[in-house]
């Protein structure tokens, strides 16, 4: 089973991350499955001009992918998805757009209207130019800067890497390889 574009469930299985140089290996293969099933198909619609909700929905669900990493987890455990945005949206560097409500917000109108209604909830809205995050008009929704979320996004995985790859919270590190454990058994 593939785990990514380069990888197979048997490469994970046969590393042994007591040996720190796997642990690079391991942070490529996550950084080639995020990079393989995400990124690179942001990036062959980005220019596309109404790819935005497209885009959107990519981002949620890695949104969702990094946490599950982060925690450790299969899924996202049921009645716990508004809880999983609202710690990625107040947790790392989307803390200086997001607080607990607009997160709440966000969750509900994008995440959730775009995977399970196929639209945008309410008045809140997907656009490509402006700040990163703002209020409607009438201040009940939210609209977004997909391209400056989206660059956002890589910036925070690109910390998530970093991270793994100084080694010094090991929690991080333990979440990430219980995560991996559970795709390849």
């Amino acid at each position: 089973m593939h785990i990514s574009p380069r990888y197979l469930a048997s490469d994970w299985k046969k590393l042994d991350l007591t040996r720190s140089g796997n642990w690079r290996r391991a942070i490529r293969m996550l950084y080639d499955r995020m990079n393989g099933r995400f990124f690179e198909a942001v990036r062959a619609m980005e220019e596309q001009e109404f790819s935005g909700f497209a885009l959107l929905a990519l981002d949620c669900l890695l949104i969702e992918s990094l946490q599950q990493f982060k925690e450790g987890v299969d899924t996202t455990p049921r009645g716990q998805g508004g809880r999983y945005f609202e710690r990625f949206l107040t947790g790392t560097e989307f803390k200086k757009y997001f607080d607990a409500v607009t997160a709440a917000v966000f969750y509900d109108e994008f995440r959730c209207g775009i995977l399970h209604q196929a639209e945008i909830k309410n008045n809140s809205r997907v656009w490509s130019i402006g700040p990163l995050l703002r209020k409607t008009p009438d201040g009940q929704g939210l609209v977004i800067n997909r391209k400056k979320f989206h660059s956002t996004l890589r910036t925070v995985f690109a910390d998530y890497l970093r991270t793994l790859r100084r080694g010094e919270d090991k929690t991080l590190r333990e979440n990430f390889k219980r995560k991996m454990d559970l795709i390849c058994r």
